[in-house]
């Protein structure tokens, strides 16, 4: 039985109507339509006529729509790239006053029939209902409903299955396809790799006598800062990357020079990075190739790939390619020789960061981090994992652990390079290696002597009557081969190199000047040579640095100083 409207109101709840959920007028509601071919336009699937229909529904059945989505993509998309339709379900869940959403058939809502029916029925709970103007109506409380509402959810998901089947035939079929009159293969759509253009050509007509268009990539010839496209694409991947171009410096290269983006007014690392890889090299050569990437992006196997020869104009050759390929190889490995694998620390600001800074709680490599109140370190499972790091993070201000680390470094420096111990150390080593490169052997000159001595003995002999000329022969030869072989150990005529002490403290002022003005990769390659590890301890809120003394200096000085790690707090 209803209750009394007096007592509804004395109670506070509103009006009766509101407890009966039955709205005052026409129930509102929003209008829902998509697209995702131009097929589907032809049939007569296009947005306008949707929305069409779907009004004419509205009216005919008392609904008022206060807002019409729709949009262009697949049912099949995640749902953080279909904006609109986020948009539409938000407002629904967070709005009273929308009661339905109207779509043209539920394949216009979602092709995912496991998404399809949970969402339907998070939506049913929030008192929303998607009604559809094509599919039976369903009841989920039955038996019959729930069958019904299986088959119609599964009957969308195999159709758009097989018909993504079907395209994808077409595309490999297309794109191994050469056209009869340029002798190139047809393109399936996209935008043409930098350096090409699209031509469209008109290939016969269709089953209703409309043309049909091809697609084919011929080389870019527009003029940009002097030269054709393509030559500035030549010039970037066989006089930059082929000698050992950084990312970095291929963007820069390109900003520079005023070429324009592949997307944007200016160039990124991410796009070079992209136009390096091994199927766009393959393309580069004039190769096409379709099939690299499966689902959500993932590259498939090599094999998988569908290579075809001679689909459009090749920039560069094979073998160009190639060396392309192996330099792009030596740098990533001689990148990961310099920081253990992260790819940006050579120019990044912040000197302490791959690897050479760690946390002792976990072991991961501290990393530079930027926030409105200053630049930092801080853990690398912290800000990138989503919450799910080693525990609570600690940020260490970059400028403090980093002044620390340099003055501890000076410290080391003027401990270790007492200059006339340094200059004594370096003078022998220089010595040691200076004989063994020219063979020099300090007794090989005495021995020299006697040689000398004795040949000339005989020869004094032979000229006072020696009667056994013979013998006196062959001791000369004897003689003279060794005077040979001394010679080759004697070194009268030069001296090793050596240092002065005017010499190293040039060199301690070198290192200081280094600190003060150079570049981030020396000043990194200088701390990876003296300090051992750095470590932070974030129970005690402290940075553990501890120094590496080069061997060569290591004198009576720095045994005597005792040189020990070092702790910053924070």
């Amino acid at each position: 039985m209803k209750a009394p409207e007096n007592l509804v109101e004395a109670l506070g709840c509103g009006s009766a109507v509101g407890i009966d959920t039955a709205p005052a007028g026409k129930v509102k509601a929003f209008a829902w339509a998509r697209v995702s071919t131009d097929m589907q336009e032809e049939r007569g699937l296009s947005i306008p006529q949707q929305l069409r229909e779907v009004r004419d529904y509205a009216e005919a059945h008392g609904m008022e729509i206060v807002e019409e989505f729709s949009e262009a993509a697949s049912a099949f998309q995640k749902e953080e790239k279909r904006v609109e339709f986020r948009r539409m379900i938000d407002r629904a869940r967070a709005g009273r006053e929308v009661a339905v959403i109207l779509v043209h058939d539920l394949s216009r809502f979602s092709r995912d029939s496991l998404r399809a029916r949970a969402l339907v029925r998070e939506l049913r709970d929030a008192r929303v209902r998607v009604v559809s103007l094509n599919d039976p109506e369903m009841d989920p409380e039955t038996v019959a409903g729930v069958y019904m509402e299986a088959i119609t959810y599964a009957k969308n998901e195999a159709y758009s299955r097989e018909v993504a089947f079907h395209t994808r035939k077409g595309c490999r079929a297309n794109v191994q396809t050469q056209d009869p009159g340029t002798g190139w293969c047809y393109k399936n759509g996209g935008q043409p790799l930098w350096g090409y253009r699209s031509e469209r050509l008109t290939r016969g007509t269709d089953k209703r006598g409309r043309p049909e268009f091809k697609s084919i990539w011929v080389k870019d010839e527009t003029v940009v800062s002097g030269r054709p496209v393509h030559e500035w694409v030549r010039h970037c991947l066989l006089d930059l990357a082929r000698k050992g171009a950084s990312l970095d410096e291929l963007r820069d290269f390109c900003n520079e020079h005023g070429l324009p983006g592949r997307r944007k007014q200016y160039w990124g690392t991410s796009t070079w990075n992209a136009l390096l890889q091994p199927h766009v090299l393959l393309e580069y050569c004039g190769y096409g190739v379709w099939n690299v990437h499966g689902k959500h992006g993932r590259e498939r196997p090599a094999s998988e790939w569908v290579v075809v020869p001679n689909a459009h104009p090749a920039i560069i050759t094979e073998e160009e390619a190639k060396a392309i390929a192996a330099a792009r190889r030596l740098r990533r490995e001689e990148n990961r020789r310099f920081d253990g694998g992260c790819r940006r620390s050579q120019t990044s600001s912040y000197l302490l960061s791959g690897g050479l800074f760690k946390c002792g709680r976990c072991g991961s490599n501290m990393i530079g981090f930027r926030t409105s109140k200053g630049h930092y370190y801080v853990c690398g499972s912290q800000p990138y994992r989503r919450g799910m790091g080693c525990g609570s993070g600690v940020y260490v201000p970059q400028e403090e652990v980093e002044a620390e680390v340099v003055r501890g470094l000076e410290g080391m420096m003027a401990v270790c390079l007492d200059p006339k111990g340094f200059t004594r150390r370096v003078n022998d080593e220089l010595r040691r290696l200076w004989a063994e490169s020219t063979n020099h052997n300090p007794e090989a000159a005495e021995q020299l002597k006697q040689v000398e001595a004795k040949i000339a003995h005989i020869r004094r002999a032979i000229e006072e009557g020696l009667g056994d000329a013979q013998w006196a022969n062959g001791r000369l030869g004897e003689l003279a081969a060794e005077r040979e072989r001394l010679g080759k150990h004697t070194a009268a005529s030069t001296r090793p190199p050596q240092i002065d002490i005017g010499m190293v403290m040039a060199y301690r002022e070198r290192v200081g000047r280094l600190f003060a003005y150079g570049k981030p990769v020396e000043k990194k390659q200088l701390l990876r040579k003296c300090v051992e590890g750095i470590e932070l301890a974030p129970e005690r809120l402290e940075v553990d640095i501890t120094y590496r003394v080069p061997e060569p200096v290591m004198n009576s000085v720095v045994a005597g100083a005792g040189f020990e790690p070092a702790t910053f707090g924070l």
